[in-house]
């Protein structure tokens, strides 16, 4: 036996013949050794999590100090806030705060509502002047229903509702959020994925029930952003600044049309019957000089592709992912002033977070070697004037006068396409040129589009070489199979058209004829944009 065993002891002192104190020591030390192991079995039916920040030194006295008071086992540890979650005996909770604001750490206990990601905004909130000004300027766009006012937990108890289970044994769990959508409606959403950015996390679900999807984008600095659809309705997450959040609900409908028409006057004069920015989105057709097409043989078909969740979407590869080169288009994003003001932080709250759906719709549609990576953003001082055709191709064409600086910093960011970001809700967004070469890989989107409508990504398939679905451009150049596609009145794919389906939702997949949309196929012979950007992305990625 060890030295320091209460049986060992009461033997050695036996034997200098003080029996009876030292075996009143022995059996005290095993009594009580008895009572805490009954208590802690007792306890472990009554426990209850906590989130502590600003913890002393992992592994350090103070650190020890805290865990023995507290009787914890640490359940996570939340690296971005640089938090933990301990699970503790609920009647240690009084003793561990107070030993916690002897050493400045913040204890918060968790209850029922641990996993909700927002509260209603405090009745005595006073708005300042900016959160008025963006919450009015929100209200008057077209798509915009209502709107909601929350707040959100602390950072890192937040982290902690995100990241649950993430990382035992590296493997993600169906941790669950319940988000709050407005005073009346909450949803709750399964994690379906998530990623870990450099200073937060990029969070996937689907709503439970409906399976329509949800992405969140959190930082360590307790900024979130994102978009939740339920019900057909699209809520987006708008950061109104000083913690207090706006919930947007949008009618998609009401959105703009995917590309801006021509005027009457124009289609007159040019005696067209058919609007080639509306049916094709290819604003090279009516500008100077010809569309240039690369012949592009046949590729052999049998792409599977990873399922957004169980069930939902399902299908076969191309390739074994782990054999296929990565494949990343770098992004240039520059921002009208009057776009930004929607926005706290443009740059994050929509610029980031469209980057991060389109690449989700990637990994969607068994294309996850290819990505998209923002290299900068920017403010511009162009000012909306004129149509989308003209945004796009002063934003493109050399020495006119407008946003030049932007082919600089295409050269210096070595930016393969560059993307302008207005405020012009006439369409959602339109390109300098299906199949662009390199001096046409620009595009135009609305802000209000950017990220909600996904036309981010839908720009930038036009630019990669991917068309509307057929009912509406049955132009088959340059590739007959690279067409979006429609499932009757159900859902669209990226490049398919509201109008060709009564308004259906679009979904974050590219059209192929081996992904399967809760069972059905998401493509067919003449529609599969999944194949063109498999066939195509290296092509842009290669541009600078």
């Amino acid at each position: 036996m060890p030295p320091e065993s209460p049986f060992h002891l009461g033997f050695a002192l036996v034997r200098t013949g003080e029996m009876r104190w030292f075996v009143l020591l022995s059996l005290r030390a095993l009594l009580l050794a008895g009572a805490l192991n009954v208590y802690e079995s007792a306890g472990a039916d009554e426990r209850l999590e906590v989130v502590l920040v600003h913890l002393p030194t992992h592994g350090s006295a103070e650190y020890q100090v805290l865990k023995d008071v507290s009787g914890a086992q640490v359940a996570a540890e939340l690296p971005m806030t640089r938090g933990e979650a301990w699970q503790i005996p609920k009647d240690r909770l009084d003793a561990l705060k107070k030993a916690a604001a002897v050493k400045g750490v913040s204890v918060t206990p968790l209850d029922q509502t641990w996993n909700h990601a927002f509260t209603p905004m405090p009745t005595d909130y006073a708005m300042t002047a900016g959160q008025k000004s963006m919450m009015t300027n929100a209200m008057q766009q077209a798509p915009v229903m209502g709107m909601t006012t929350m707040t959100l937990p602390s950072p890192a108890v937040l982290e902690n509702a995100l990241t649950k289970d993430m990382n035992r044994n590296k493997v993600e769990g169906n941790a669950r959020l319940v988000l709050k959508l407005d005073h009346y409606v909450s949803v709750t959403a399964e994690r379906t994925s998530i990623r870990e950015m450099r200073d937060g996390y990029a969070w996937h679900g689907a709503v439970e029930g409906t399976d329509e999807p949800v992405t969140l984008m959190w930082w360590a600095d307790g900024r979130l952003t994102g978009n939740i659809t339920y019900q057909g309705q699209i809520y987006s997450i708008r950061n109104l600044g000083d913690g207090l959040y706006g919930i947007l609900k949008l009618a998609p409908k009401m959105l703009p049309p995917e590309h801006a028409p021509m005027s009457d006057r124009q289609m007159r004069d040019m005696g067209m019957k058919k609007d080639p920015l509306v049916q094709q989105g290819d604003a090279s057709t009516l500008h100077k000089g010809s569309v240039k097409f690369h012949n592009q043989q046949d590729s052999s078909e049998g792409q599977r592709f990873a399922a957004i969740r169980p069930g939902v979407i399902s299908g076969g590869h191309f390739s074994d992912p782990a054999t296929r080169p990565e494949i990343v288009i770098s992004v240039l994003v520059a921002f009208t002033k009057s776009a930004a003001r929607f926005y706290s932080d443009i740059g994050r709250d929509l610029i980031e977070l469209a980057i991060e759906d389109a690449n989700l719709s990637f990994n969607n549609s068994g294309l996850s070697n290819v990505r998209l990576e923002l290299v900068h953003a920017y403010e511009t001082d162009y000012t909306e004037a004129g149509s989308h055709f003209e945004h796009v191709f002063a934003f493109a064409d050399l020495k006119d006068g407008a946003m030049d600086e932007v082919h600089e910093l295409r050269d210096h960011y070595r930016a393969d396409v560059a993307i302008l970001i207005v405020d012009d809700p006439k369409g959602c967004g339109l390109a300098a040129q299906i199949h662009a070469s390199p001096d046409r890989a620009f595009a135009v989107v609305d802000q209000g589009c950017t990220a909600t409508s996904y036309s981010l990504a839908h720009e930038i398939g036009h630019l990669i070489g991917a068309r509307h679905d057929v009912s509406l451009d049955d132009n088959d150049r340059p590739f007959s199979y690279g067409h979006g596609f429609v499932h009757g009145t159900e859902w669209r794919t990226l490049m398919g058209y509201k109008e060709s389906c009564g308004g259906c939702p679009r979904l974050p997949i590219w059209s192929s004829p081996t992904i399967k949309i809760r069972g059905m196929p998401a493509g067919n012979v003449t529609s599969n944009n999944a194949r063109v950007i498999a066939e195509e992305a290296a092509r842009v990625a290669a541009f600078r």
